[in-house]
């Protein structure tokens, strides 16, 4: 105990008399600079919050993502179900301690906060700090210490359970010591060693800061938060677009890029130490917010971007914006215009960013189409350039197939599989003679009208195949081990779109390129299931549904793929490592020199009663349904119009 008291008095500005003395003091502070912390797990594999998950965890029977582990024989910290060091990850970040303690301030049951406790000492005690000088990275990430981890058990997991539990009688003056001891050497490790680049240096940075904020008395938790005010504002245009979207390209990681930048400053403000901040970075963080409001689809669910998925909602972080950040906007959008300020937009165009989301309106049964024309990106990079989503009445129809599990863990027996979901293949784009897209950025450009958007994107860089050597560099950096060899050159597709405002939208993929090829447009449902009907391909939903065309120049074959293994086609990724039929729709074409697809998506509200005529003219296309007739002027170059 006089040792505990020694090294504790060592870290800290205050001298205490004893341990009980500093529990004391801590029970005082502890909840209120914690009070209303709640980070969402980052995840990607994270516990579930729902009835008996916190009873399971007190009898060592672990539940995370879609896999259980057993340890009611013994806690295992390196485990890792099925060979997913993700979901390690997952273990080691303790996201299963926040909902354990809230049990126990919603219960009083003692259970709950010794589990904490149990579980905390024995990680601390059992698990030593890991070295990371000039070892591999598979090798770092198996150590639970990668700073990624560090960071969010230290500064997001730790500090949300301690401020519940700290005043219950699992909590003794030793075990706190303990535990304070190891936050220091948390907050040490990650001074050291955060990286210098991505979602991860700003997420371990901001832990550092948040460190700073929680444990004052840390002798160094004034230069921690300086650090990271600095460090934050400087890496700031390194993460971000100038239009405010982050630069991983990535409609679920958007969030994820800027949730260390908000929550550091949300929990500094609360704590008082709001002068740490310039107004640089309040504005900047609201451009991040409004990035997140504009590509946010009816639902809240997010863009299928760069190892996204659909289960992915954000309507909980729209509102914590608006609670710190005061944006009319969102406080519109999230009221159904009860309160707050009206939109003075629907469709947007992020320039920087080349996102387009072309929108009707602000409510849950808006038609919207997100189109990505961007960069390739800078991590967690999928192969999904000009892909294109629709939701519409209140339904999410057409989605990329999403992330299935990451590509770390480079000897698993399912790699091939977890690499599909990160192809062209998996995505509502083109493939060229049966080839994905090789890394490369996309152009284009959305233009806003009174009655319709147009938008038109190219990607150039080719197409080919997975080069076999393992890249452990990129595996670090990017998350995936190998590179791409491109196959086929020269070829260049172009899609075209223009959204016929408030009903439909017409696409026209264009293959150019030397020689003769195939062309492969590819359609991803989210659920349901899809028929023929008069050459049209319906869903048949009661509330809503799609109506999809695609003609050809030449002749088209279609296919349609429902929970196929070989090949692996008609999936759906709706959260990480999860995988459900849903269909699949192909159209290929051969031609030479040039290969075209015209495509009508024609959201209808309830039964289909009719289908809509969608014709190819001279001059462009018509469209005829019930009583209506469009005339689309789309010439080959230049810009769409509404005749």
């Amino acid at each position: 105990m006089a040792d505990l008291l020694e090294r504790i008095n060592t870290i800290l500005t205050m001298e205490f008399a004893s341990l009980e003395d500093l529990l004391a003091f801590y029970r005082e502070v502890l909840p209120a600079r914690t009070a209303g912390y709640h980070q969402e797990e980052v995840g990607p594999v994270m516990p579930h919050n729902r009835p008996g998950e916190a009873e399971k965890f007190v009898r060592k029977i672990f539940t995370l993502g879609e896999h259980t582990v057993d340890m009611s024989a013994g806690l295992d910290w390196y485990a890792a179900a099925e060979g997913d060091l993700e979901w390690n990850g997952g273990l080691v970040r303790h996201g299963y301690f926040t909902l354990l303690a809230e049990e126990y301030r919603k219960t009083g049951d003692e259970r709950y906060a010794a589990t904490i406790v149990e579980h905390m000492l024995d990680y601390i005690e059992r698990v030593p700090p890991f070295d990371p000088t000039g070892k591999p990275y598979l090798e770092y990430k198996k150590s639970t210490w990668r700073p990624f981890e560090v960071a969010a058990r230290a500064a997001e997991t730790w500090p949300e359970a301690l401020g519940k539990i700290i005043g219950s009688k699992s909590m003794t003056p030793e075990a706190w010591a303990k535990i304070l001891l190891a936050t220091h050497e948390h907050g040490r490790f990650l001074a050291l060693h955060h990286w210098k680049t991505g979602n991860h240096a700003c997420l371990e940075v901001a832990a550092l800061g948040l460190l700073g904020i929680f444990y004052q008395e840390f002798k160094e938790a004034e230069e921690w938060r300086e650090y990271a005010s600095r460090f934050l504002l400087e890496i700031w245009p390194r993460q971000f677009h100038a239009d405010g979207y982050t630069r991983e390209m990535s409609g679920g990681y958007h969030w994820v890029a800027m949730r260390g930048f908000f929550t550091f400053y949300e929990v500094a403000t609360r704590n008082g130490f709001a002068a740490l901040f310039s107004p640089v970075y309040r504005e900047r963080l609201v451009l991040n917010a409004l990035a997140e409001f504009k590509q946010s689809k009816p639902d809240y669910s997010v863009p299928v971007t760069n190892d996204s998925n659909t289960g992915i909602n954000r309507k909980e972080q729209l509102a914590r914006i608006c609670s710190l950040l005061r944006l009319p906007e969102v406080e519109y959008r999230l009221t159904g215009g009860r309160s707050g300020r009206k939109p003075d937009f629907t469709s947007c165009f992020l320039p920087e960013a080349r996102i387009g989301i072309m929108r009707s309106d602000w409510t849950d049964e808006a038609r919207y189409l997100f189109f990505d024309m961007g960069p390739w990106g800078e991590n967690h990079m999928n192969e999904d350039q000009l892909s294109v989503e629709v939701s519409a009445y209140g339904r999410k129809f057409l989605v990329n197939c999403g992330r299935w599990r990451y590509t770390t863990s480079p000897d698993a027996p399912w790699m091939a599989r977890a690499k599909y979901f990160k192809t062209t293949a998996a995505c509502n784009s083109v493939l060229v003679d049966g080839y994905c897209q090789v890394p490369g950025d996309a152009e284009g450009y959305l233009r806003i009208h009174d009655g319709y958007d147009y938008a038109e994107g190219l990607f150039a860089a080719g197409y080919g195949r997975e080069a076999e050597e393992l890249d452990e560099a990129m595996l670090r950096e990017k998350g995936t081990g190998h590179r791409k060899v491109c196959l086929v050159k020269d070829v260049v597709h172009k899609r075209q779109i223009i959204f016929v405002k408030p009903d439909f939208w017409i696409l026209r993929d264009t293959i150019t390129g030397p020689g003769e090829h195939e062309a492969e447009q590819v359609w991803h449902y989210y659920e349901g299931e899809v028929r023929a009907a008069d050459g049209a391909m319906v869903t048949d939903f009661p509330d809503a549904n799609l109506v999809l065309i695609s003609l050809g120049d030449g002749p088209v074959e279609k296919l349609v793929f429902v929970g196929a293994e070989e090949p692996c086609r008609g999936w759906h990724c709706p959260s990480y490592d999860r995988m459900r039929p849903t269909p699949e729709l192909s159209f290929k074409q051969k031609g030479t020199g040039r290969i075209v697809f015209h495509t009508l998506l024609f959201p209808v509200k309830g039964r289909i009663a009719a289908l809509p005529v969608f014709e190819v003219t001279t001059r462009g296309y018509r469209v005829r349904y019930l009583n209506r007739q469009w005339e689309v002027l789309a010439p080959s170059e230049g810009e769409w119009s509404l005749v």
